[in-house]
């Protein structure tokens, strides 16, 4: 059975191959967005993992423009696309797969407010 923090780096490496998006595969104190990270997991054979993504609140249109393209079903920029590019991430599971976005909204992270958006991954090991 794949060690949680071999299925966190699977899925670090994964979204790393989103250019300029920066990762996580811990909860960190500060980010600098766009910032995908990698939430918290329980052990069991399989797994539905959060992934947070966080973009800026510059400008309210181009904020959702930003966000609604790591939303994509594909694309450069979609996590679905990134974490599906290769299912067994590396070799670590048997399947990891985008199955939900959800929490489309403002998060508030050291008092600083980011448009961001919650994706559950299901994971089997």
């Amino acid at each position: 059975m794949a060690s949680l923090s071999s299925i966190r780096s699977g899925l670090s490496t994964r979204l790393a191959t989103i250019s300029g998006l920066s990762v996580y595969s811990y909860v960190p104190d500060s980010i600098e967005p766009p910032t995908a990270v990698v939430g918290v997991m329980s052990s069991v054979d399989s797994y539905e993992i959060p992934l947070y993504l966080y973009v800026s609140r510059v400008d309210a249109e181009l904020s959702q423009d930003s966000l609604d393209e790591f939303l994509a079903g594909s694309g450069s920029s979609s996590i679905k696309q990134a974490i599906e590019g290769d299912s067994t991430l590396g070799g670590v599971v048997s399947s990891a797969r985008v199955v939900e976005a959800s929490n489309y909204g403002v998060y508030t992270i050291n008092s600083i407010d980011y448009l961001g958006v919650e994706f559950s991954v299901e994971i089997i090991t």
